[in-house]
């Protein structure tokens, strides 16, 4: 699996990326439409979780939790 670096700087160098930033950024450097789809509703609901303005940096493991935890019932794709 290969890691995808969000391009540019941080929104603010003291406080680091908001939720809604990092996501935009990371959806925007996918080229397929359908891996993009697929992300963007996971991330949707990272972002309704942690609210947009949430810094990334400050995430906790608990709201990541919640998060996947709708895929605890989800049949392996592979």
């Amino acid at each position: 699996m290969s890691v995808v670096a969000f391009p540019g700087p941080p929104t603010d160098p003291v406080t680091g990326s908001t939720v809604a930033a990092a996501v935009d950024r990371f959806l925007e450097s996918l080229t397929a439409a359908t891996t993009r789809t697929g992300y963007a509703e996971l991330l949707a609901r990272l972002t309704t979780v942690a609210r947009p303005q949430h810094p990334v940096a400050t995430l906790t493991p608990e709201q990541y939790a919640t998060v996947m935890d709708q895929w605890k019932s989800a049949a392996a794709a592979t």
